[in-house]
Formats: structure tokens, C-alpha cells, sequence
């Protein structure tokens, strides 16, 4: 990860992400995980983030063009 810096008054820092992709009867589906160490650890936090659309009452239609959660608590701006 790298030091943040602001340009043009924003605050930028780079940071590994590991993009696991995922299919199911929806479609296909990117899931960005930025707080994994390994892929081991990114493909639980992906597992994870399944089983979370398994339950029926968390109220989000299956759709290939939900952006799903990244199990991080930052709040980037894109």
C-alpha cells in the first residue's frame, strides 16, 4: 500500500485489490476484495459475501448488476 497524498484536493492512495469473479444463473459478477492478504483469503471473503446472497431477507433481487459489498469500511469515491 502506498503513502496517501492529496492532489487537486483529493486524497489518493493506492492499495492491492484482488478481483474475484464469480457466475451463477444471474450472470457473471466482479467482486473487488480490498482487505485480503492472499488469494486464499480473498476467495473466503468472496464465499462469504455468496452466502450473504443466499438469504432471503436481506431484499436485494439477484442481478448481475448489483455491485456487491467489499467487506471494507473506507469510503471511496468511485
Amino acid at each position: 500500500m502506498s503513502e496517501a497524498e492529496i492532489y487537486r484536493g483529493w486524497i489518493i492512495e493506492a492499495r492491492p485489490v484482488f478481483c474475484v469473479q464469480v457466475w451463477s444463473a444471474g450472470g457473471e459478477c466482479v467482486i473487488p476484495i480490498h482487505n485480503a492478504k492472499t488469494q486464499e483469503e480473498a476467495l473466503v471473503q468472496a464465499k462469504r459475501w455468496i452466502d450473504l446472497q443466499m438469504k432471503p431477507d436481506i431484499g436485494i433481487p439477484p442481478s448481475s448488476d448489483f455491485q456487491p459489498p467489499d467487506f471494507d469500511d473506507d469510503d471511496i469515491p468511485f
